[in-house]
């Protein structure tokens, strides 16, 4: 079942119709996901009859698609906008291109949540595919100049140009998904954000050297080499075999559209064995994210009773996330392409997501000491400075050029911990 939404006032049946549906439409592709919501949802929501809706779209796919292709219009017109400007260089070009960035994400949220959590079967036509797409090479090139402009302004030399233009251009653009559009102003969150990735959020960094030594990383450290290393063991039974083929399925087409029959098929089992070895579809997600989740805690309490100080703390969990992203894309995948039910469904997927908000609150808590102490520097409030940490540390950044998790880490501690232009 869609989140209900209120009925949309009389609007009068001719274009502002069509917008109408449209931005009702985005508001449940946003609220309950594209997958799950039907034309009868939005027809009700809209407070029109079906047949009438169809007047106007002809389904739900091309709702989606007239929504990317409005983004797709908003990217170029940006990137035009961009190249007409008067040049900035160094951290106001950076800052602009950032502020713009996310405005537009969060002016076009439904469309750019569609392209982050939509699992692939559910982009089932060429032309919702092509849409999907969304290449935008202008505004490619404004962020390339943007942060090749800031080893000019004094950035760094140990800075990775190329994760950090990538951190930076993944966060905006998707910042719809970060944060709340709702609730939020996207010109403060960019500014906010460029102050904690261009200046770090720590008063006076540890080098690399003591932190490697701290309490924090050697906790994680223990705990990671605790788990099972290398890849994942072949499947000894069918009940492994099944876990196996859940889990690959889930990552690949979205938990709600993959059918007990795909993993039964992908397990390479029959339906009566996969059945007297399992409770349900949801009892399988249940087993593969409480093992992701658990390990997840593991490490992320070890880090915070390890006795380390906020800067030590916050090398810790970057260091873990790296780690988790690599180590268990699939998992990643899966929580991706649910993030949208993750409120509006009772179950795994929203017993998920309730530990990430537990451990939000915890980064709140790291933040709050931090500022009072002084090892931390006082960029935005305690529960909007843990919003940005946990924005930046989740960026795939094993997604770019292979990245390998020593540099991705690296990047975390030149960028998040000591700030791409603050002095060495």
């Amino acid at each position: 079942m869609t989140a209900s939404l209120p009925r949309a006032s009389g609007v009068a049946p001719t274009a502002s119709r069509a917008d109408a549906v449209r931005q009702t439409a985005a508001r449940l592709f946003e609220a309950s996901g594209y997958a799950a919501t039907t034309m009868n949802d939005i027809a009700d929501a809209v407070g029109v009859l079906p047949g009438s809706l169809y007047h106007h779209f002809r389904s739900k796919e091309e709702i989606a698609v007239d929504l990317l292709t409005s983004l797709g219009r908003a990217l170029d017109d940006l990137g035009d906008g961009l190249a007409r400007q008067p040049g900035l260089d160094g951290e106001a070009a950076v800052r602009r291109l950032a502020v713009d960035v996310f405005t537009l994400s969060f002016r076009h949220a439904a469309a750019v949540r569609l392209r982050a959590h939509e699992a692939p079967p559910s982009v089932s036509t060429d032309r919702f595919r092509e849409a999907m797409r969304l290449r935008a090479p202008a505004l490619d090139r404004a962020w390339r100049q943007a942060v090749g402009s800031l080893p000019a302004a004094g950035a760094t030399p140990k800075v990775d140009l190329g994760l950090l233009r990538y951190a930076l251009g993944y966060l905006a653009f998707y910042s719809a998904t970060f944060y709340d559009p709702g609730t939020m102003d996207p010109r403060a969150l960019a500014e906010h954000a460029c102050d904690v990735i261009l200046h770090g959020l720590v008063a006076d960094s540890p080098g690399d050297e003591r932190l490697d030594g701290s309490p924090a990383f050697e906790a994680v450290t223990g705990v990671i080499a605790g788990w099972r290393r290398g890849g994942r063991p072949e499947p000894a039974n069918d009940r492994e075999a099944i876990v196996a083929a859940a889990r690959a399925e889930f990552a690949r087409r979205g938990y709600e559209a993959t059918t007990i029959r795909d993993i039964a098929n992908a397990a390479g089992v029959p339906m009566g064995t996969l059945y007297r070895r399992i409770e349900s579809k949801e009892a399988l997600l249940g087993e593969i994210l409480g093992s992701y989740g658990a390990r997840f805690e593991q490490a992320f309490k070890a880090i915070v009773v390890s006795g380390s100080s906020a800067p030590e703390l916050l090398d810790g969990l970057a260091r873990v996330f790296v780690h988790m992203s690599r180590r268990y894309p699939e998992e990643g995948r899966i929580v991706t392409y649910g993030w949208s039910r993750r409120e509006t469904t009772t179950g795994p997927l929203h017993d998920y997501f309730t530990a990430t908000e537990q451990r939000l609150t915890q980064l709140q808590k790291i933040m709050k000491r931090g500022f009072s102490t002084g090892q931390l520097r006082r960029v935005a409030s305690p529960a909007e400075t843990a919003l940005h940490l946990r924005s930046v540390l989740w960026v795939p950044f094993h997604e770019h050029a292979r990245t390998s998790e020593g540099r991705a880490h690296a990047f975390l501690r030149e960028s998040l911990l000591r700030g791409v232009l603050s002095p060495r």
